[in-house]
């Protein structure tokens, strides 16, 4: 689909056993940036054996990470999204619509958290 490119970026710290999961939702993004923070577990790796560019650099506050990534991310448009997370098919072409048609600086996704067994 044409439109505004987008990085998807990921922030990583010892997710070997999620991240395959989360990169697979994001194989339709134009750049997948996983910013790891010196994992020990084999994150780093998966994520280059997946496709992923991944830029490690140690973890001061997720402030810093954040911003960090954002200025290594090849593209202007953005998804930030947690080794824990799914972006749906249903998702992903909402954003992509979103950002086809324009008109906005920035989109917010509204989420529920399940923690502790409940939403």
């Amino acid at each position: 689909m044409s439109g505004p490119r987008v990085t998807a970026i990921v922030l990583t710290r010892n997710e070997a056993p999620q991240i395959r999961a989360c990169l697979a939702t994001l194989r339709w993004a134009d750049e997948i940036l996983v910013v790891d923070a010196m994992s020990t577990d084999g994150t780093a790796d998966r994520a280059r054996a997946l496709g992923a560019r991944v830029v490690q650099r140690p973890f001061v506050n997720f402030a810093d990470q954040h911003n960090a990534a954002q200025g290594l991310a090849s593209h202007d448009w953005v998804l930030n999204v947690d080794a824990d997370e799914r972006v749906t098919p249903e998702l992903r072409e909402e954003i992509r619509t979103a950002l086809a048609d324009g008109g906005y600086d920035g989109y917010r996704i509204p989420h529920q958290d399940w923690m502790f067994g409940r939403w």
